[in-house]
């Protein structure tokens, strides 16, 4: 691959890639290995993110661009007008852009669905794989140099297995997560089990519109992490046999995972003074470690009052996708995953004993894809459906302390208020908006 770096965007690395190696069984090709430069992974590791244009074909773009269009109900064959989305981003009928959601569409294991199988085809098929195996350093060269030790230990090749996809489209609603690194619901393996996330950018999102991805650079080797990890209850606050239920869970997860902002107001500056936003155009990913803090963009609030004004929403689409060595095991104890609610045994396993044992539940796709877990993956659709149920239930039981956190981070929404104005937020005279109402616009209560 050819590596260039001179974009108008410096933290952009564009690569050519040849053509033979966006085409089936890629995989085996030697020319197609050791796609990142040494720059590159010098990057990622300092900086624990890097971005890159050219890694996915136009093929691949659009295909993820016509199956995200499924999800959101957009039949471009019936439009007499023509839809391209490559002119710019959606844009939908809609009453109001406050709707409390961080997205206005989410469709999490996109790659078992089957009339959608741009998402399976992106996420297990492509380059991607190869280059979050390199990031972990899991690279044939280094292979090779453990075959002896892994034989004479009588184990299996490495792998990389897809641990969860999503795909998001944000609006211009003002709500986001704040500051985090992913918890347990969203990457349900220990702290000590790396972990590469590519973020997929489906459609064009330029900085001055907001509703793109921050990341606070270098956030996976600074000094305060230890204190951020405490305050959201991240994985490092895990019990080794995990939680016991909903009320250990909450009373070990600190203020909640989203909520750093108003809970320590100087890290969330250091972080806010470390952020990276890339302007990234369609088809760019970005990778970055398990354990860089990251949080969406709200989008410009100008442009979402004018866009409000004319009753449109405005959708930037995204698919992010974490992948994880085959090693790394499940967490054990309470909590949402689909795979140990289904078969609680099945926490403290490796993904590779799981699919063994129970089929395509994290599907590998380095060195190489399983035909035969592709053709089963099916059977984990239906198995879904009986975990989701479950699923239903543990949210229930998590609803009282969710409630709980909530409010008492709009208890310190108000106290900052009433500090920074000498006294409560009180309503002005004519009917203007309160200081309740502006922080709600801010996206903080």
């Amino acid at each position: 691959p050819i590596h260039n770096n001179d974009n108008d965007n410096a933290e952009i690395y564009t690569i050519t890639i040849p053509p033979q190696c966006h085409q089936s069984g890629h995989q085996n090709r030697d020319d197609c290995k050791n796609l990142l430069s040494a720059e590159m992974k010098e990057a990622y590791h300092k900086d624990g993110v890097i971005a890159i244009r050219g890694l996915l074909s136009p093929q691949e773009i659009e295909s993820l661009d016509q199956s995200s269009l499924k999800i959101l109900g957009i039949d471009t064959s019936k439009s007499s007008k023509g839809f391209n989305t490559e002119e710019g981003p959606i844009k939908v009928s809609a009453a109001s852009s406050v709707s409390g959601k961080q997205f206005y569409s989410t469709r999490h294991h996109a790659i078992f669905e089957s009339e959608m199988e741009g998402f399976s085809s992106v996420a297990l098929k492509s380059l991607l794989p190869q280059v979050a195996a390199e990031l972990m350093g899991m690279n044939e060269s280094q292979l090779q140099s453990k075959s002896q030790t892994m034989q004479e230990n009588n184990k299996e090749r490495e792998s990389v297995r897809l641990l969860r996809d999503v795909f998001m489209a944000k609006d211009q609603d003002p709500y986001i997560c704040g500051w985090h690194v992913d918890d347990t619901g969203f990457w349900p393996t220990p702290f000590d089990a790396e972990g590469v996330n590519a973020w997929i950018a489906i459609d064009s999102i330029p900085i001055s519109t907001g509703g793109g991805f921050a990341l606070s650079v270098g956030s996976h080797t600074a000094d305060w992490r230890w204190k951020a990890y405490e305050l959201t209850g991240s994985t490092y606050t895990l019990p080794e046999h995990g939680y016991v239920d909903a009320k250990d869970m909450f009373n070990r997860r600190g203020v909640g995972t989203c909520n750093i902002k108003n809970a320590d107001p100087d890290i969330n500056r250091k972080m806010e003074d470390t952020k990276r936003v890339y302007d990234v155009q369609r088809g760019d990913v970005i990778l970055h470690t398990r354990w860089l803090f990251h949080r969406t963009v709200p989008m410009d609030r100008t442009r979402a009052k004018e866009l409000d004004k004319n009753r449109v929403k405005v959708l930037y689409r995204r698919y992010s996708v974490r992948y994880s060595p085959g090693s790394a095991t499940l967490t054990e104890g309470y909590g949402t995953e689909l795979s140990t609610l289904y078969n609680s045994s099945f926490g403290g396993k490796t993904l590779d004993l799981v699919n063994a044992v129970d089929g395509p539940w994290y599907p590998k796709c380095w060195p190489d894809v399983d035909a035969s877990e592709i053709e089963s993956m099916d059977s984990i659709k239906e198995k879904m459906i009986f975990a989701e149920e479950m699923k239903k239930k543990r949210m229930k039981e998590m609803r009282p302390y969710l409630k709980e956190i909530g409010l008492q981070q709009r208890k310190n929404v108000l106290d900052r208020a009433k500090n920074q104005n000498g006294g409560p937020p009180k309503r002005q005279r004519g009917g203007g908006t309160t200081k309740i109402t502006e922080l709600k616009n801010k996206g903080e209560l």
